[in-house]
């Protein structure tokens, strides 16, 4: 991202006192003459001069510039900015200072530096990305003043960019998923682009499919166009359905059980996408960005994911019964169903059942809440939900607060560290190599 270089420019006095302290001055100069009320009435009108034309050049002959380096991040990789701070007038500029309202938590670029008379000078910013999502960088403004302080510049650069920081898939618990029980040739969740021989049943009319798919008695008996959805070859695919009611969810910031859920999910989908078990991944999620997306293999898709993951956010619209009653029929059957809930509330298994029997397989992995945050639920009601999901041969797996996620892929990264050398009182810039 590259900040215009003409921002919005202000040229404001910093108080009137200067020039109401002039004012007086002419005033006693005029009533009662003298050499002295004279030599303070031009001294201090030459003061005002000057630093107005140091301040009018800072407002004309001073640009800055700032540039994203890098296309993309993930939760706890740096973020690196780079800043240059160009003046194209004589004079010097003795302080001039970066205000930034970005949005990206952990990361501050606030600064304070100088530039020489027709000089440039660059640096470059970073900050760790403490977590996943969509955020703001930008606007923001660069403040200077001339040497005396008279006058306040300020250059106001309004536009903003928007910065993706993807989750972080990570190492899971031996999680023993089950595959569907599709027998020969299963159908597929997931529209073939072509018509094949496999009919997966019906399904509503999207715009753009075509007319010649349309079940006519499908339509009259439903009163809304239904067409044939044709499936895939049968692949053993995985959805993950990750609850996102805000309803259900504790804890904060990083240790939030919807954070949880979102390293949960791109991590199950990095294992069957990056690690070589072929098997497709579809995702659906709920909360404030409700997605359906069809499974699919390989780098593409593994981006699609991790791009819902990051802009996936809480909302109390949608419960998981309810979300489970909506995606049924795009789930198909022979599947494997991995469930990702903070919910202690056993609803949302009778939604199930029509899937199991359909020859779906579903998991469930449930988010311990009351380790997130005391009030949320009891260990009585999520005991009770596992001995009701066994009931139905339902396989769980419990995570609780602190699980030790081990990310899949290590960063390597530099950071400059200050420190004092002992019995000597200087201060050293240290480069640091870590692995994160």
């Amino acid at each position: 991202m590259v900040t215009p270089a003409v921002p919005t420019r202000h040229l404001r006095p910093t108080s009137f006192l200067p020039f109401i302290a002039w004012g007086v001055l002419l005033v006693v100069q005029l009533v009662s003459p003298d050499k002295a009320w004279s030599w303070l009435l031009v001294g201090l009108g030459l003061l005002i001069l000057i630093a107005y034309v140091w301040a009018r050049m800072l407002c004309e002959q001073v640009v800055a510039e700032r540039r994203t380096l890098g296309a993309w991040v993930v939760a706890g990789d740096l973020l690196r900015e780079q800043f240059t701070l160009t003046n194209r007038g004589n004079l010097p500029v003795l302080w001039a200072r970066i205000r930034d309202q970005s949005q990206v938590p952990g990361y501050r670029v606030d600064r304070v530096e100088t530039v020489e008379g027709e000089g440039e000078r660059s640096w470059t910013t970073t900050g760790v990305c403490q977590r996943r999502g969509v955020f703001q960088l930008g606007p923001w403004d660069l403040e200077m003043a001339d040497p005396l302080g008279f006058f306040m510049v300020t250059h106001h650069y309004p536009d903003s960019a928007t910065i993706m920081v993807y989750p972080r898939a990570s190492r899971l618990p031996n999680l023993d998923l089950p595959r569907g029980r599709a027998s020969g040739r299963a159908s597929s969740s997931q529209r073939a682009n072509e018509e094949t021989i496999l009919v997966g049943g019906l399904r509503a009319y999207y715009p753009g499919d075509p007319l010649r798919r349309i079940h006519w008695k499908a339509t009259a008996r439903h009163d809304d166009l239904m067409v044939h959805d044709f499936d895939r070859e049968p692949s053993g695919d995985v959805w993950l359905i990750v609850d996102m009611d805000s309803r259900v969810q504790a804890g904060r910031d990083a240790e939030a059980t919807q954070e949880y859920s979102v390293i949960l999910a791109a991590s199950l989908a990095a294992r069957f996408l990056r690690q070589g078990e072929r098997r497709a991944v579809g995702l659906v999620i709920s909360g404030r960005h409700p997605m359906i997306l069809p499974p699919g293999r390989g780098g593409p898709q593994s981006w699609r994911i991790l791009d819902a993951l990051a802009r996936a956010e809480p909302a109390p619209d949608l419960g998981l019964e309810q979300l489970l009653r909506q995606s049924r029929p795009s789930l198909g059957s022979g599947r494997t169903l991995v469930i990702v809930t903070p919910s202690q509330d056993g609803g949302w298994v009778a939604p199930l059942l029509p899937l199991v029997a359909r020859g779906n397989a579903p998991t469930a992995v449930l988010l311990d809440a009351t380790t997130f945050d005391p009030p949320m639920g009891s260990p009585q009601a999520l005991l009770g939900l596992r001995s009701l999901l066994a009931q139905q041969r339902i396989h769980s797996t419990v995570l609780e607060q602190g699980f030790p996620f081990q990310p899949i892929d290590r960063i390597r990264r530099r950071r400059t560290e200050a420190r004092a050398l002992s019995g000597f009182g200087r201060v050293i810039q240290v480069e640091i190599e870590e692995e994160v």
